[in-house]
């Protein structure tokens, strides 16, 4: 199956209007079915079957086991309802319809497979440039990003589905879940032992998705440049600068994240920070204010305070991206930042975290 074919023999789908909380849709949408040509259905199909068997695994199991034998009725609500969206798609071998009633549950699990394929293909994809091997990798990711461009992904609401913490406390849930969630020993830059070593971040990351989704709080990860370095490189040389300038940007950026989260250094002028248990509005203030920090310090022997170009990649509890690429956004955000002017930070609206979804949150200078 080509990545062409995702899409090619598709029937349009009906827009299903936005639910305002409500289980039920709107009765003048309630007949408009969610179309889905033969290739959708057959991933859709997989999809569920997969959906169905970590939820058994991380909530059912776990439940029954510590409460034992008890299985919650919204815990079965949902595996009822898994088996009725399956049962819609069919066979995965002719076009199918489901029911808008489902709406709900099908996107939650459409981001969540699309985070868990994409994880599975990140190993295979680095290990190859061979493009029809990295069509065959790809296609079920690219399958299911289309659907999220849809106007029926876009149209309906989120919905929760039951959590570990819904019926264990967070303690208990934690416990659970194990191994998983412990912080590596810490590491520091190797040059200037002041912020975090980047070999952790990617640990860090998932370690503080893991428990933030129990508490069901979003993860942040910006990425931070320095613009114009080379401009004090050359100015003041490099020696300078790894002694006058640097030492004192990474101490007021370390300052600045201490007890909200953690500092990287990845590399001369560039940065990465993971703040767990945020939102996006909290998040864009605090990287404000660390851009004037940084630009109204005092770097002795240096005239001009350095200013910084942020690219903010803030994770809800359901957001389909892996961790790195995760920090591939942030990257990107950066990117977007500084072309846009410098002294600014830049995020994404919405959940798709495309090119066109890139906008200017902060334009600090300008802002002062």
């Amino acid at each position: 199956m080509s990545v062409d074919d995702v899409g090619a023999d598709a029937e349009p789908s009906a827009p299903v209007a936005r639910d305002q909380g409500s289980s039920a849709l709107p009765r003048d949408t309630a007949s408009a079915h969610l179309s889905f040509n033969i290739t959708q259905s057959k991933i859709l199909k997989a999809c569920v079957k997969r959906f169905e068997a970590t939820f058994r695994r991380e909530v059912v199991d776990i439940i029954r086991e510590q409460m034992r034998g008890f299985e919650p009725p919204e815990v079965l609500e949902v595996l009822q309802e898994l088996r009725v969206i399956d049962s819609q798609l069919g066979r995965g071998l002719q076009p199918s319809s489901v029911h808008p009633i489902h709406a709900k549950l099908l996107r939650h699990v459409v981001l969540a497979q699309r985070r868990e394929l994409a994880s599975a293909i990140d190993g295979p994809r680095q290990k190859t440039a061979h493009k029809g091997a990295i069509r065959h990798l790809e296609r079920e990711t690219q399958a299911l990003e289309a659907m999220m461009e849809a106007p029926w992904f876009a149209d309906v609401g989120a919905t929760r589905v039951p959590r570990l913490t819904h019926f264990l406390s967070i303690r208990y849930a934690e416990e659970a879940l194990g191994a998983a969630l412990h912080l590596a020993p810490r590491e520091y830059d190797e040059k200037f032992h002041i912020l975090e070593a980047p070999s952790l971040f990617l640990a860090d990351l998932a370690y503080y998705r893991a428990r933030c989704t129990l508490r069901d709080t979003g993860v942040s990860v910006a990425y931070v440049d320095v613009d114009d370095f080379k401009r004090y490189n050359t100015k003041y040389s490099e020696t300078r600068v790894d002694r006058d300038l640097l030492p004192t940007l990474m101490e007021t950026i370390e300052a600045h994240v201490f007890a909200h989260g953690h500092a990287y250094r990845f590399g001369g002028d560039e940065y990465v920070l993971l703040l767990p248990n945020s939102d996006r509005e909290w998040v864009c203030r605090f990287l404000k204010d660390l851009c004037a920090k940084v630009s109204t310090t005092e770097y002795v022997g240096i005239a001009e305070a350095p200013t910084l170009s942020i690219g903010l990649c803030h994770l809800s509890v359901d957001c389909a991206l892996t961790d790195m690429e995760a920090l591939a956004r942030a990257n990107q955000a950066e990117a977007f930042a500084k072309a846009k002017g410098k002294d600014t930070i830049a995020t994404y609206r919405g959940e798709l975290y495309r090119p066109q979804d890139l906008e200017i949150v902060a334009a600090v200078r300008r802002s002062l």
